[in-house]
């Protein structure tokens, strides 16, 4: 018998240990799941939008919710996730902008070892198939061809002489997919516009201070331009400053992408001529939303069609024609979005 007992302590002492963990204090899991954003940065308005529906959704069923940022370092974003399942002791439910393409395939792996289902935004390598992760939900974006392809017709069109002039651009960061989706665009127009030269460019990192003073240098060097690309808003926001500090502002306009509430004003006052509207409330709210339906056990992944796994919805095009109607609906506004249909707006699928 005593034996028994013995035996008996020494298993409630093994099983004990492995409850305390190192730090000999018993962290019981969250009852309820954490829902989770990685984004890039809190300084991009655009990328807020990631935070207030993230928020709006968290509140919405009542779930915590943790937002993390990279600030531009993948590094960091990766440990920070690797941190947030290890608090969480694996109870999460994430919606990931990745920092640059090639961050998809650690971030991958890190959160499918510990069974966490999340979706991702935006940027993965091509070649990269979500369908061989089982916990990676989705891959979704917006058309970032499209986007550029609009934004460089909107600007050709206000330059003096129809087909004629010279450009500047800015690029974001050259690792990311939609940096790079949209060059792709701009050089399409290019290439069926031979009258209008792309006289130079720089990669201004998505940031409006390295977009101010790079747009600055390019106009030391080409004072004649007609009109000024960039990949997106913030970026088209600190090119304008160096315009209106040129004397240019409204004689040389900028077309960006995301659809910042500044764009905007830009676009009705004259500065800019377009934008293209990326909702990142509906992005948040729709990746968070699936991600934690997987977990609950709601959608099932493995038995969604690959068309379901890796896709795009459409953006809204935005210039001087509809600006006031989008600010009205999207930003003095917030639509009712329909999460019940994760594939309402689905428009293709990504090969």
């Amino acid at each position: 018998m005593k034996t028994s007992i013995r035996r008996l302590g020494e298993i409630v002492g093994v099983f004990g240990t492995i409850l305390l963990g190192a730090s000999g204090s018993a962290e019981a899991a969250p009852a309820s799941p954490t829902l989770a954003i990685s984004i890039r940065t809190l300084s991009s308005p655009y990328q807020v939008m990631y935070k207030v529906g993230a928020e709006a959704y968290a509140k919405q069923i009542g779930l915590p919710l943790d937002v993390l940022t990279t600030e531009a370092n993948s590094a960091k974003g990766l440990t920070d996730i690797k941190a947030e399942v290890a608090r969480t002791g694996g109870n999460v439910a994430f919606f990931i902008d990745p920092n640059d393409a090639s961050d998809a395939v650690p971030i991958a792996k890190t959160l499918d070892a510990a069974g966490v289902y999340f979706v991702t935004w935006w940027s993965k390598p091509a070649e990269i198939k979500v369908w061989d992760y089982p916990h990676w939900v989705a891959h979704v974006s917006f058309d970032g061809v499209a986007a550029g392809v609009y934004t460089a017709t909107e600007l050709l069109n206000t330059l003096k002489t129809p087909g004629q002039g010279k450009i500047i651009a800015l690029q974001g960061r050259l690792g990311d997919t939609p940096n790079a989706e949209r060059w792709q665009g701009l050089n399409q127009v290019l290439s069926k516009n031979p009258g209008v030269q792309l006289v130079q460019w720089e990669s201004a990192q998505w940031d409006r201070t390295q977009a101010y003073n790079d747009t600055k240098a390019m106009l030391v060097a080409h004072p004649d331009v007609d009109g000024v690309w960039t990949a997106n808003d913030d970026m088209a926001m600190g090119a304008i400053q160096a315009l209106q500090e040129a004397g240019l502002a409204k004689k040389v306009l900028v077309t960006g992408c995301d659809g910042i509430p500044e764009m905007f004003d830009a676009i009705k006052s004259g500065l800019a001529a377009a934008t293209v509207f990326n909702d990142g409330k509906y992005q948040a709210q729709l990746g968070l939303a699936m991600a934690l339906a997987a977990k609950q056990g709601k959608l099932n992944v493995a038995s969604l069609p690959h068309k379901y796994r890796q896709f795009e919805i459409p953006a809204v095009n935005v210039n001087r024609d509809n600006v006031n109607q989008i600010v009205h609906d999207y930003i003095e506004n917030t639509p009712t979005y329909d999460l019940s249909d994760f594939f309402g707006k689905w428009s293709v699928a990504m090969p």
